[in-house]
């Protein structure tokens, strides 16, 4: 019997035990008043059974079985036995059997239509949803903005701070080179080995500062992007809640006559709006944070060329960053400051090298000026 459509109908007109489980609950949501006994038996059995949209049986059919109105339902649930030994069929249903998981609003509704809750009131329940989704989905959006312009304020405040740092590792390095270059020359005397000392502590303490505020940058960077990721489920569920909502509201006003249920008719356009509205703000806030996350990975990849100036200024090597302690060690050892053909090299690199390099290269060039 097809009961898509139900216009204003008398229970007296309907012969309930030729109804299935199924469509006595949907006389039910539509508002015609089912007795209570079919009404009860619809419940219970659709309950009971594994796979309610396919079953056919009717009240009258499972009065027929056993008094015991649950009984169809087992039945139903041992047919696939007698077809156990059909190898065909046991591939079919292997295939059949993965389902796409219903989301937290598809399941939602499955329930309370499962509980035999009209399809009005399940308009009112997913219109309420919608609206605090929507709320949420706004909330969300606020958070996201605020972290990205936490992002850019840090960003800004970080290159100000190691724009002076660097600065003032040029100098010292090239205080340092000069000093440096005196040995190299012979015109040193007793203060110049003190003031390389003092140079390469400044420049060390320098790039320890440089790197520990870039570490610390590069920790909120990536806070950062844990926030804005984490409003992933509040967009989520704006627009899972909102598109149910919708489908919700469009089948309450596609159900009966506008002109005999204006009260159904108000729910339904509530409904639909509301579902929209939800949806609307899901897909805006899904912008937002594309956008946010897009400028904090900027601001993120700006903190490694940072890290590479203040190494190269100071010879500090970043903290977040072991391989490049590694690749340094390799390249000292292909330096070798004894040699006299490097020289010039020599010079450079003791400038920006640590304070054993300095003291080696000081050692040489001063048992060369005794000599």
């Amino acid at each position: 019997m097809d009961v898509s459509r139900i216009e204003a109908i008398s229970p007296k007109q309907i012969d309930w035990r030729k109804l299935t489980a199924k469509e006595i609950i949907k006389y039910d949501n539509q508002g015609v008043n089912v007795p209570p006994e079919y009404l009860q038996w619809a419940k219970e059995f659709r309950a009971d059974l594994t796979a309610n949209d396919k079953d056919e049986t009717t009240y009258e059919m499972a009065s027929k079985n056993v008094n015991n109105t649950k009984q169809p339902a087992a039945e139903t649930a041992q047919a696939p036995e007698t077809e156990s030994g059909d190898e065909n069929s046991t591939e079919e249903t292997t295939e059949e059997e993965p389902v796409e998981e219903k989301t937290a609003a598809q399941q939602k509704r499955q329930d309370l239509q499962d509980s035999g809750v009209s399809l009005r009131k399940q308009a009112k329940i997913f219109t309420k949803d919608s609206n605090e989704a929507s709320k949420s989905a706004l909330l969300s959006a606020a958070i996201i903005s605020n972290t990205e312009d936490m992002s850019n304020n840090e960003i800004q405040a970080l290159d100000n701070y190691m724009n002076q740092l660097l600065s003032k590792a040029e100098g010292t390095q090239n205080e340092l080179k000069s000093e440096v270059a005196k040995i190299n020359d012979g015109k040193n005397d007793a203060s110049t080995f003190g003031k390389i000392n003092k140079l390469q502590k400044q420049l060390e303490k320098l790039g320890n500062e440089g790197q520990a505020s870039l570490a610390g940058s590069e920790a909120d960077f990536n806070m950062y992007d844990s926030i804005i990721n984490g409003q992933t489920d509040v967009i989520f569920n704006a627009q899972d809640f909102g598109t149910e909502t919708i489908g919700i509201g469009q089948e309450l006003l596609q159900s009966r006559g506008h002109w005999f249920f204006l009260f159904d008719y108000i729910i339904g356009k509530r409904a639909v709006r509301s579902g929209e509205r939800a949806v609307d703000f899901s897909e805006m806030t899904a912008q937002i944070q594309t956008e946010a996350l897009s400028v904090n990975s900027e601001n993120a990849s700006a903190v490694a060329g940072l890290k590479n100036d203040v190494q190269d200024k100071t010879g500090v090597a970043a903290i977040t960053q072991p391989k490049q302690g590694d690749n340094e060690g390799a390249k000292g050892g292909e330096e070798n400051p004894s040699d006299p053909s490097n020289k010039a090299a020599e010079t450079d690199k003791a400038a920006s090298a640590n304070l054993d390099q300095i003291l080696q290269a000081k050692i040489k060039k001063g048992e060369g000026l005794e000599a």
